[in-house]
């Protein structure tokens, strides 16, 4: 007897639902001997574990019991004010009523969508854009229209034009979403005029910005300019940053801060989704931030990262065709490759790991499906000699590709 098909119980929100195309591949590019610039991850050689094993055991040491019990959904309140220091240090000024702390930047994600979004809204994002923030915007059963992304960040040019064709249509539009600093995918930051047009656009349309910081802290040359949330003189940011790049992402520690009624809102749907947080987690994180841990550890990862993104670059340079074009990042854990007009980055995939190698086909990072030349590469993964070798690798398959 075949099993009962329950589809038709699965609600139209669930029915738009996509898996992650990098989950998805997971199977084809973890095979052993695969070199993979595919996983968005940190290094677990940069996990400070000793540091994590002495805060463990101080806490256990001290008053457990509190550790394992409930706490408040916004947070530990003792976190929330040391998030609020560490935030100040970026210039950003945010009061306890204005700031939560999240289950990892994705529940962030998820959250702000579910208080913000109601089906059919607009919402902008950049082409490309993260697979995770893309994939909360379409289970909240968002209409997302992409906007091009340059060398100097996103087209506030083309912003205001996605906005008028949506309104035109009588489709609010109700924020635009960003990574304005080393993002993900492509490792484009946008430049300091960039981030003053976008603010200025932003004020012009009454819309509000999503500024998403996992990666600021993490430069290679000089520090990114000043983040969305501290140039904002009009409310009109709500920012999210995670510990999860700088400690370890198993911590699953983030931060929103943002206008103080949207806040409350948030906190009312975090309680519906989980409750509260981890008191564990979140007291280890305060511990890391009240020892100087994570300033440490931005000093630590910076250079590791730094070696393996230089390794990665001259050898895109000694190896690819001249035809084939890069991103040159400053900044956090991915570099953005172009293949010639014409190639498909998805069939190439399956040449690429015949070779022993494998990589992120960038499509899926576009809502408008471009891209298909496209795709990602992190240098985060793998040692030096491997990186070099891989891209050898790589470059086999798309000259093989290319015929």
């Amino acid at each position: 007897m075949p099993p009962t098909s329950h589809a038709w119980r699965v609600s139209e929100s669930a029915r738009s639902m996509r898996f992650s195309a990098i989950r998805r591949m997971s199977e084809l590019i973890e095979r052993p001997g695969i070199i993979s610039f595919a996983p968005g991850q940190p290094s677990a050689e940069t996990f400070p574990v000793e540091e994590f094993r002495a805060i463990l055991g101080d806490l256990m040491a001290g008053e457990p019991s509190a550790a394992f019990q409930y706490i408040l959904t916004r947070g530990l309140g003792e976190l929330i004010a040391a998030v609020i220091g560490y935030a100040r240090q970026k210039r950003i000024h945010a009061t306890a009523a204005e700031t939560i702390i999240t289950e990892g930047s994705q529940q962030a994600l998820d959250l702000v969508a579910r208080v913000l979004v109601d089906p059919g809204d607009v919402v902008l994002v950049e082409l490309p854009s993260y697979i995770g923030a893309t994939s909360a915007f379409r289970a909240a059963r968002a209409e997302m229209m992409g906007v091009d992304l340059g060398e100097g960040g996103i087209d506030v040019d083309d912003l205001r034009r996605k906005h008028r064709l949506a309104t035109s249509r009588g489709r609010p539009v109700k924020f635009v979403y960003v990574i304005p600093s080393f993002q993900n995918p492509s490792g484009i930051s946008h430049s300091v005029e960039t981030r003053r047009a976008l603010l200025a656009a932003a004020d012009e349309l009454d819309l509000l910005i999503v500024e998403d910081d996992p990666y600021g802290d993490l430069y290679f040359e000089d520090a990114p300019p000043s983040t969305l949330k501290s140039m904002d003189t009009k409310g009109r940011v709500i920012y999210l940053s995670s510990f999860s790049k700088i400690l370890a992402p198993g911590l699953r520690t983030a931060f929103v801060m943002g206008p103080q009624d949207i806040v409350a809102k948030i906190e009312i749907a975090k309680q519906s989704a989980d409750l509260c947080g981890s008191g564990l987690t979140q007291r280890l994180v305060l511990e890391c931030l009240k020892r100087g841990l994570i300033t440490s550890q931005k000093e630590k990862i910076r250079p590791y990262y730094r070696a393996k993104r230089d390794a990665m670059l001259a050898a895109l340079k000694a190896e690819m065709p001249e035809e084939v074009r890069y991103t040159t990042p400053e900044g956090g854990l991915f570099v953005w490759l172009t293949l010639p007009s014409g190639m498909d980055s998805e069939a190439l995939l399956e040449i690429a790991v015949e070779e022993g190698v494998a990589y992120v086909a960038g499509r899926s990072f576009f809502v408008d499906g471009s891209g298909k030349n496209t795709m990602r590469l992190t240098f985060a993964k793998e040692d030096v000699p491997v990186i070099l070798e891989g891209v050898k690798r790589l470059a086999r398959a798309i000259r093989a590709g290319a015929g």
